[in-house]
């Protein structure tokens, strides 16, 4: 017989992770009496929970998340508990755990369908701590890539944080040793095919070096990844890396265009650090020989260029040979913030009240609107469509602003606020049968 929960969850008597189902009823029930103005979550119960339960208990709260997605229509409250589920989430992430190649293909895999929904870094973090003793896997990598194809930026704590996963995901499938190698993509090919090549305790040495290569690094080079490469490249060998790089750089000094990926301006910057630990004029004057390369895509040059730093190049000279562009901040804010931001912008110069008629003129960034303050009715003014807003296709943290029952002049309000911004907002909104 199903077990009814909290959250309108059924759960089966042969369910494979009951016990831990069993403890998510537990804990939505405390959260339901915590006052969460005086009372601050107890994280203790779940730092005391044994190491090896830590990925199954992670499953249970993907496998509920999804299930309450699934049934969101039948479930009056289900993004509340959604979002005590996600809170808990993050708090899973954060404590050590023994992680097996299998554990984390189940947790890519649940994840990946919830991607816009849950903050997408955890499952990755996960597999960085798990390659610190061990090495990729073909079935790793390939959960890993429809995990990367299905980022988006809702529901990323940043822009800052969602970039450094993409930038991780990027090195960690560069280092895909079973994907087909295509010269065309990146000139950074070579470097996968002689690795490949290689064999016994070099091919291992090797690899613990490129590992150590970031996608997520920072601009200039962290005197503790300069510290770790050292015996990394000691192991490697001096003649040997001189070696590579003198034939890695080689196309450089061509004057052909070459193309360039994102992960290969990574490996590009990451061994250009890699010659300026090491210390050595020859690797230096290899390095140098980007000052004359061309790519293709031009919009990669500084990723490659700005290693440069380290060899005594200065940003200056690299602007001076238009190598490198000015810093232009982000434009756009935070995704989460769009919807704030609206809400409380001053909108008298974009909401027009029509006196003669029933009527808000809203202006938003690619169309007019209409809507009747009497019914709240919403008519977009270009093809006279009229919209409603698709309740539940908005991320649960929007709900708790947008309050479904607050009353009509406030819905028409926040409605109004969102068509202002409807570049961000109108993928919430949909056509109503003429």
């Amino acid at each position: 017989m199903q077990l009814p929960c909290p959250d309108g969850f059924l759960l089966a008597p042969d369910d494979p992770l009951r016990a831990s189902h069993l403890r998510l009823n537990d804990f939505l029930i405390a959260e339901e009496q915590r006052n969460t103005a005086t009372t601050t979550l107890d994280l203790g119960p779940w730092r005391k929970l044994p190491k090896r339960e830590l990925p199954q208990q992670t499953l249970a709260v993907l496998f509920r998340f999804r299930w309450l997605r699934e049934h969101d229509t039948e479930l009056e409250s289900a993004h509340k508990s959604r979002i005590t589920l996600a809170r808990l989430l993050r708090v899973l992430y954060t404590i050590k755990g023994e992680f097996t190649e299998s554990d984390l293909i189940a947790i890519i895999d649940a994840t990946t369908p919830l991607l816009g929904r849950i903050s997408p870094s955890g499952p990755i973090d996960r597999v960085t701590d798990y390659l610190k003793k061990n090495n990729l896997t073909p079935e790793l990598c390939r959960a890993m890539r429809p995990f990367q194809a299905g980022l988006r930026d809702e529901m990323s704590d940043s822009q800052a944080s969602l970039q450094s996963l993409r930038q991780t995901l990027h090195m960690l499938l560069w280092m895909d040793e079973w994907e087909p190698l295509d010269p065309t993509r990146c000139w950074s090919e070579c470097i996968r095919r002689d690795f490949r090549e290689m064999t016994g305790e070099l091919r291992v040495k090797w690899r613990a070096l490129l590992k150590h290569l970031r996608g997520n690094a920072p601009t200039r080079m962290p005197k503790g990844w300069a510290r770790d490469a050292r015996p990394l490249l000691d192991a490697v060998g001096l003649d040997d890396f001189q070696f590579r790089i003198a034939s890695w750089f080689a196309p450089f000094r061509s004057g052909q265009p070459l193309p360039l990926s994102v992960p290969g301006s990574h490996v590009l910057k990451g061994l250009v650090w890699c010659c300026s630990v090491a210390g050595d004029e020859r690797l230096k004057g290899y390095a140098l020989w980007l000052l004359d390369v061309k790519w293709k895509q031009k919009r990669n040059t500084e990723k490659s260029m700005v290693a440069l730093t380290e060899l005594g190049i200065s940003r200056e000279e690299l602007l001076a040979r238009n190598l490198i562009k000015e810093r232009v901040p982000d434009p756009m804010p935070d995704y989460l913030e769009n919807l704030r931001s609206s809400l409380c912008a001053n909108p008298s110069l974009r909401i027009a009240n029509d006196p003669d008629e029933d009527l808000l003129i809203v202006q938003g960034q690619m169309h007019f609107y209409r809507i009747r303050r009497s019914t709240g009715r919403i008519e977009r003014a270009t093809d006279r469509a009229t919209l409603e807003l698709d309740w539940h296709s908005l991320p649960d943290q929007f709900r708790l602003v947008l309050n479904r029952e607050a009353g009509l002049q406030r819905r028409i309000q926040m409605q109004a606020f969102m068509l202002i911004h409807d570049g961000v907002f109108a993928r919430y909104f949909t056509e109503k049968p003429s």
